[in-house]
């Protein structure tokens, strides 16, 4: 299993906030307001992303974070095909650092990020952490918790990001 994953899997639970306290506790001080530890460390520690990202949307965030916390900045950055300063807290604009570096894929595997669509928009993303014949397994965040999902592979869900190739 990669690193990534397991590191998902492990955050699976944890409650977005209603505001910046209490960052760090799982289950405390829930809400809708988007804030959460993955971006106070990518936006302070990390210097991740081209401008600060707490208080917003955070489904691709929180895959950002997961890469960082388990392969380091530089070899994070480089698995999500991210430039220096990125826009990539945005997951159209994740898409579009794949898509430029030729990592598309319609297939998934272990460890891709996975790209909704909706509307034919990008509009969420998440993490795979597992496939079978019949279904792709995810994690995800920004949907007031981290949780785990399944999705039909006939579903057309959308794109993934080959992350591992």
């Amino acid at each position: 299993m990669h690193k990534s994953v397991v590191i998902a899997l492990r955050e699976v639970g944890y409650l977005e906030k209603q505001s910046p306290r209490q960052l760090y506790e799982k289950h405390t001080n829930p809400g809708d307001e988007n804030y959460t530890k993955y971006a106070r460390e990518l936006d302070l520690h990390f210097c991740f992303y081209r401008g600060v990202k707490q208080g917003y949307p955070w489904c691709d965030v929180f895959v950002d974070w997961c890469f960082v916390k388990a392969y380091g900045v530089v070899a994070g950055r480089r698995l999500l095909c991210q430039p220096i300063l990125s826009r990539g807290a945005g997951c159209r604009y994740s898409y579009g650092y794949y898509e430029q570096a030729g990592h598309l894929a319609d297939s998934p595997q272990e460890g891709d990020q996975i790209f909704f669509r909706r509307e034919g928009k990008i509009c969420h993303t998440g993490l795979v952490t597992g496939v079978d014949d019949s279904r792709v397994y995810t994690v995800e965040g920004n949907t007031f918790t981290v949780q785990q999902q399944t999705f039909s592979l006939s579903m057309q869900v959308g794109s993934y990001g080959q992350v591992f190739q």
